[in-house]
């Protein structure tokens, strides 16, 4: 008995299951920056002794200050022009990070640290605005972002 082109099935089965796999590895191991880490147009100030930025942190939020002492980069649906704004959308971010580690069955608090990458022409009072509404929103841990003078 001869089989006919009409009888005969490709079994995608196996194939589709393979590319599957591949999807899912790529998307676990592709190491996702976040945009609003960076932002080129912020001139970091140098500094003498810096230090690397805490690694054991498990969660970390970055805010970007620029010269006029305005917060840029951020994700956000609405301007963070004023401390009281920038405490909400702390406070949320807050929640959202707390609820992802227990959601991945994290018990205990959760170490959040703040990154605070602002320019060297900002106004130190600008600064410490940003610091303010981070204490207030109830982070514990920040860090300023500076670059390393060089040959230190």
């Amino acid at each position: 008995m001869s089989a006919s082109a009409e009888d005969t099935d490709v079994n995608l089965t196996p194939l589709l299951d393979l590319i599957l796999q591949l999807i899912m590895f790529f998307m676990i191991t592709i190491n996702f920056v976040r945009v609003d880490q960076f932002d080129d147009s912020i001139v970091l100030p140098t500094a003498g002794f810096a230090l690397p930025i805490d690694d054991k942190a498990e969660e970390w939020i970055f805010l970007n200050l620029d010269a006029e002492g305005k917060l840029v980069g951020t994700v956000s649906t609405f301007a963070l022009d004023t401390p009281e704004k920038l405490k909400l959308h702390l406070e949320r971010e807050k929640e959202s990070l707390e609820r992802g580690s227990r959601h991945r069955n994290k018990e205990g608090e959760v170490k959040i640290v703040v990154i605070l990458r602002a320019d060297r022409h900002c106004k130190y009072t600008d600064v410490w605005s940003v610091l303010n509404s981070c204490q207030r929103a109830g982070f514990k841990y920040w860090q300023l972002r500076v670059m390393k003078a060089a040959g230190t």
